[in-house]
């Protein structure tokens, strides 16, 4: 499930506490961050690369010291801002800097261009469940996609990506939510192009029953 960034969190607090405009966009843009992959053992890697585990936990590691990583997959932190000692190579867990808006770079050229969303009951289900159309009724503190969501055919690699996130412009723009994709895709010139299924984008806030 996605993570509310910080932007997002300040914003809805002034808007319902200290009577500031939310200011959400009428429509959303959903774009694709590029990381370096899932890690590998016994491999270099360079200060600013970010990796995900071989089995996804939701969490991105950036290298913070470069080196080479170990013949055996390190413990992972699930501590935000955790670091770990790898080889030679020490990573840090990212979910501090995510929620403060500092991101891996979003793809860039090759036909890319983020998906939009316009905000309306059609496009994002209620909390009453997946692909429901009326004003949420529910308990569950979550909305998704209700349509499948196509980036466009690549004409040149895009690299591996591996988080979607949630921006308020077709470009630039802020983020205000983001999510950790559980099997980050690599993305190659002539590739089908990218999607996501009904459903599979989920936004809520963590203390949903």
């Amino acid at each position: 499930m996605a993570a509310f960034t910080s932007y997002l969190q300040n914003k809805t607090i002034d808007a319902l506490f200290r009577g500031q405009s939310l200011g959400a966009p009428s429509t959303w843009y959903l774009g694709l961050l590029v990381i370096q992959g899932i890690w590998q053992a016994n491999t270099v890697y360079t200060s600013g690369q970010f990796v995900v585990p071989p089995t996804g936990n939701g969490r991105v590691y950036k290298c913070t010291t470069g080196g080479t990583s170990g013949s055996g997959q390190p413990t992972w932190p699930t501590t935000n801002g955790g670091t770990v000692n790898d080889g030679t190579v020490v990573w840090t867990e990212q979910t501090t800097n995510f929620l403060a808006g500092t991101f891996p770079p979003e793809v860039s050229g090759g036909s890319y261009g983020r998906v939009s969303q316009v905000a309306n009951l059609g496009n994002f289900a209620g909390t009453q469940g997946a692909g429901s159309t009326t004003a949420s009724s529910g308990n569950s503190g979550q909305t998704s996609n209700n349509n499948v969501l196509p980036w466009p055919v690549p004409s040149a690699n895009w690299g591996t990506v591996g988080i979607l996130v949630w921006y308020d412009a077709p470009t630039g723009g802020n983020i205000w939510a983001f999510e950790v994709l559980t099997n980050p895709q690599t993305v190659n010139n002539g590739n089908a192009a990218p999607t996501s299924a009904i459903a599979a984008v989920v936004l809520g806030f963590n203390n949903a029953v």
